[in-house]
């Protein structure tokens, strides 16, 4: 009976993968392709200050946004030799985002003396030339010991909770909870981090932010459900979803356990707990979720 649910689970992790929009990937983790990053950008000044012209840094440092109040174009002028149409040209009243590379080339550094260095983004209003000053600002990397522990922790307990209750009833009590505050966690990081693209619709930035994970989901709920009333489908399903969300949240926002910058909308240490309940406590899912399959079936009570 196991070996016909590990089929259909696996068809049904195929169809639904090819199924899911192309922009909701792995690698998207963060809203909008955002990672989290080491440094952040901050405009300092707008030299000569142009009445109407506003440029800030959004997304936490991630892209640029002039927003233009005055009478007249403003273009923002490129690299010597790169192509002109890469940056934003602003018509009066308009507004545009943008990466820019002499902000990336900053941001690439390494962490200087002083933890801040400069950069300069030169514009064009009308005939005018001004001059956007900046500054890439290292902040203090977290505390990576206590998010790394809080990761081994949310493995530990369901892990060694899941091997001890197996074949007992509290023992699938404790694999659904998990699954459940897995589901949980990764959702918060998904709303929080859906948040922070300006210019992009949220819904959109909710699937971009699940990425496959958004099949974990049901699998989860499903799985803790089944897990709860006995049924043999409940285990194998919950440790689908806890391996699915472990695998999908790793490439990118395992990095924020690290990285003192994190694109997230309610503050940066929410996410790391956040990210280390869903990679620790995915895994924790799994090994729980196998001791009982192992053990095989047991009697709801």
């Amino acid at each position: 009976m196991a070996g016909v649910w590990i089929v259909r689970l696996l068809l049904l992790v195929t169809m639904t993968a090819l199924l899911l929009p192309g922009g909701a990937t792995p690698a998207d983790a963060h809203a909008g392709g955002l990672s989290s990053a080491t440094s952040e950008a901050r405009v300092v000044a707008i030299e000569p200050p142009v009445p109407g012209l506003q440029v800030r840094a959004v997304e936490f440092g991630a892209r640029l946004l002039v927003e233009n109040g005055t009478g007249e174009v403003v273009v923002v002028e490129p690299l010597p030799g790169s192509p002109p149409a890469a940056l934003p040209v602003v018509a009066p009243g308009g507004a545009a985002y943008w990466s820019d590379p002499r902000v990336t080339a900053a941001a690439a550094q390494r962490r200087p003396e002083g933890d801040r260095s400069a950069w300069t983004v030169p514009l064009r209003v009308g005939g005018t030339t001004v001059a956007v000053r900046g500054e890439q600002f290292w902040p203090p990397p977290p505390a990576t010991a206590l998010w790394i522990g809080l990761a081994v922790a949310a493995l530990a307990v369901p892990a060694v909770a899941g091997v001890l209750g197996a074949g007992r009833r509290w023992g699938r009590v404790v694999l659904a909870a998990a699954t459940v505050v897995v589901i949980g966690a990764h959702l918060l990081h998904v709303f929080g981090s859906a948040g922070v693209p300006e210019d992009q619709p949220y819904p959109l930035m909710l699937l971009s932010a699940a990425g496959y994970a958004l099949l974990g989901w049901p699998l989860g709920v499903v799985g803790a459900w089944l897990t709860v009333r006995g049924h043999s489908a409940g285990p194998l399903l919950c440790v689908a979803a806890g391996g699915l969300f472990a695998i999908v949240i790793t490439p990118v926002d395992a990095f924020t356990l690290v990285d003192a910058v994190v694109p997230f909308d309610w503050g940066a240490d929410l996410d790391r707990a956040l990210v280390a309940l869903t990679l620790g406590g995915g895994l924790g899912v799994v090994v729980a979720g196998m001791a009982l399959l192992r053990r095989g079936p047991v009697p709801a009570a």
